[in-house]
């Protein structure tokens, strides 16, 4: 098999649905991590090879591979010998409704990473250096939204907005988890590869009481024995910088208060 390479970035809630999926099905590859902070992500050689200046970017001998719900598609239909997806039709179909659902609200969820944690790491670079990383932002759209949010923090609309349908996405997920042990499979699969990097961040932002036994029982039975498998391990816990993530979780618990006022709101 000729060598499989992925670009992608640790903590990045992309990253982690390729690299559970890929750990999932013992799939071999060469790591190349992209360091998003420092604006890894806008070198010109990277660009050449993701254009929207995201990861991950896949490379395989079929060519380069981007938008991570699709790899994971491409890697299920090259490698299934290790399912992660049904062979039933309707279920493929639910997954799939799935997925876009979830990449319709990945935005929200990076609005509130933003807006909470990385923000405050962000204002302390110099304000030309905080410039250019904006002005590296290809969609005009994106990059007007960050600018938002890195001046207002939790009173940007797109926070408040993200802050919202953060419970909509917990709702429909303890919804769908109260009918199956695991989303449209009977065992660990695409599905719930796509919907698991968003539960971490909203714990890593402090946010862990709000799918806790009491609160969404089904989130936290079925996100306890994923963080027991050996794949988690491989491809969340090995890549996760603790001191990152201690920053992210000081400034979560500085405002969970205020987020979660937000969300018993609306």
């Amino acid at each position: 098999m000729s060598k499989i390479i992925l670009y992608h970035n640790g903590p990045s809630t992309c990253s982690q649905k390729v690299r559970m999926i890929l750990e999932l099905k013992n799939i071999s590859y060469e790591s190349k991590i992209i360091d998003l902070l420092n604006g890894g992500q806008h070198d010109p050689e990277y660009v050449k090879l993701n254009p929207n200046h995201v990861v991950p970017t896949l490379i395989t001998k079929d060519g380069v591979l981007t938008e991570s719900s699709l790899i994971n598609e491409y890697l299920e239909d090259t490698f299934p010998e290790i399912p992660a997806r049904s062979t039933d039709p309707l279920k493929i179909h639910q997954m799939r409704l799935w997925a876009k659902y979830v990449d319709a609200y990945h935005p929200q969820c990076g609005a509130i990473t933003y807006g909470i944690g990385m923000r405050n790491i962000l204002l302390m670079k110099s304000k030309e250096e905080l410039e250019v990383e904006l002005e590296n932002i290809p969609d005009p759209i994106k990059r007007n939204t960050r600018r938002d949010l890195i001046e207002n923090g939790l009173d940007a609309p797109v926070v408040i907005e993200g802050i919202k349908q953060s419970r909509v996405f917990l709702d429909k997920l303890e919804f769908e988890l109260s009918k199956s042990e695991w989303l449209f499979n009977d065992s660990f699969g695409i599905a719930d590869a796509a919907a698991l990097p968003y539960i971490i961040r909203l714990e890593q932002l402090a946010l862990g009481e709000l799918f806790n036994v009491s609160t969404r029982p089904n989130i936290c039975d079925w996100y306890g024995k994923i963080k027991i498998m050996e794949i988690f391990t491989k491809a969340v816990t090995d890549f996760i910088p603790e001191q990152l993530i201690s920053v992210l979780g000081k400034f979560g618990e500085d405002q969970k208060d205020q987020v979660i006022s937000i969300m018993e709101k609306n």
